[in-house]
């Protein structure tokens, strides 16, 4: 400050606002980042007097723990602790790294340091910590996809265990009748991605390959309801669960077969079609049981109530009721724009499947074998002699061969003959019985 004869004396704290109004005219200049409050900038200068240069320079390059992990050696150290599967956390990685840095002459690190680094390596140790469907889910690129324009285009199919609860009794091995209240169903579903219609469904115990043939059967015929002609899919989608076993029937039932990706739960659009059930239907229930043991606790049904209701809750017949239900609600809401987007389908993507591969693939047995006879086959079926037989000559040149039966139990007028190698097959009409 400078003072002159008959002027008055600038004031510190004019001084440093006209300083810091004329920053910001400055910066074309001498581009710099000093800080634009006149009273900030009066502090800064203090600490420029006090320390010099080094005010200027960021905390984070004069941090003594960041110095202290520099060559390849100690960030390998500590990279592998950090990605440990256990996920360690940094009081334990920091002890751990010590350990090695005493041996080998290091500096010593604290946990702060371990935090600093933690976020540093993010993306390098999310796989060893989380694991790598975490790290696929969450770091990865993505792959957006829509849904296919009409239906029968792509069906993907998974099991659910429902979010409902049943009662079961069952005696004991001391023949005591225990009653348990936690019981829940399985349910497969085959999805039309077209608009999410469960075009079909099985429910059991627990997931199975039978229950997911018992979904693929009514998948088509549910088909020949909608259509009047038994469909498959251009594309099935399945998860990776006995794969081997389902392959050929995956085949049977889709022009394509894609399994999804094994732990990559994004990939199959069935899998939040489960979660749309649970919040639409299963949560109006009494005995709902949640959302699952991961979720936030807040969110879950009251357990007291729960224990309170028990009693009341369904046995496993009244369970599968109420899923029947559910599934006819939800055929229903949709079945109509399900119609009108099979009228858009394209005759070269209408794929049908014939009663012989429905038969050979889902069909029913008797369990036992049926010789030729003259009036043709006559297998008991549901407990009742029935004739089949066919208009085919070369059927009659196997009067030998012995036949496995199979057939729809729900329409009983054509059977499949196949014989035991499994080489011939013979499509048989239930034959005409003529009065006399």
């Amino acid at each position: 400050k400078r003072q002159r004869s008959g002027k008055r004396t600038t004031l510190a704290k004019e001084f440093w606002s006209h300083a810091a109004a004329m920053l910001p005219r400055l910066a074309d200049r001498f581009p710099h980042s000093l800080p634009g409050s006149p009273r900030r900038l009066q502090m800064k200068f203090a600490e420029y007097v006090r320390s010099g240069y080094e005010c200027f320079i960021s905390g984070k390059f004069q941090n003594g723990n960041a110095g202290k992990v520099t060559n390849e050696e100690q960030k390998k150290v500590l990279t592998a602790l950090l990605a440990h599967h256990n996920n360690l956390p940094d009081t334990l990685v920091a002890d751990s790294y010590n350990c090695f840095a005493a041996a080998l002459g290091w500096k010593s690190i604290t946990s702060g340091a371990v935090g600093v680094w933690r976020e540093k390596l993010g993306p390098v140790i999310r796989a060893g910590r989380l694991g790598v469907s975490n790290f696929r889910n969450n770091v990865t690129m993505q792959v957006k996809r829509s849904r296919p324009t009409t239906p029968l285009l792509m069906w993907s199919l998974d099991g659910w265990t429902v979010e409902l609860l049943y009662q079961s009794t069952k005696t004991d091995s001391k023949g005591h009748k225990v009653t348990t209240y936690t019981n829940r169903l399985t349910m497969v579903v085959v999805l039309d991605v077209f608009n999410d219609y469960p075009i079909g469904y099985a429910i059991g115990t627990h997931e199975s390959p039978a229950l997911i043939k018992e979904a693929l059967r009514d998948a088509a015929r549910h088909t020949q309801q909608l259509t009047g002609t038994m469909l498959r899919a251009n594309q099935v989608q399945s998860d990776r669960y006995a794969i081997k076993t389902m392959a050929d029937l995956y085949a049977v039932m889709g022009d394509k077969v894609t399994p999804a990706q094994a732990h990559n739960a994004k990939a199959k659009p069935v899998e939040p079609y489960f979660n749309y059930l649970n919040t639409h239907y299963c949560i109006r229930c009494n005995n709902w049981s949640g959302f699952g043991i991961t979720s936030d606790p807040n969110r879950q049904p009251n357990s007291d109530a729960l224990n309170r209701m028990r009693h009341s809750f369904p046995d496993e017949a009244g369970l599968m009721a109420q899923i029947h239900e559910m599934m006819r609600l939800e055929r229903m809401s949709k079945h109509d724009a399900y119609i009108a987007g099979c009228d858009d389908l394209r005759p070269e993507r209408r794929l049908p499947l014939s009663r012989e591969s429905y038969l050979l693939n889902f069909g029913a047995e008797t369990g036992f074998k049926n010789v030729l006879e003259g009036c043709g086959l006559r297998p008991t079926i549901l407990g009742k002699k029935r004739d089949y037989d066919c208009f085919d000559i070369t059927f009659r040149d196997y009067a030998s061969e012995r036949w496995t039966v199979k057939y729809d139990p729900e329409d009983l007028h054509e059977v499949l003959a196949v014989s035991e190698d499994g080489t011939r097959r013979y499509m048989l009409e239930e034959k005409y019985v003529q009065p006399m």
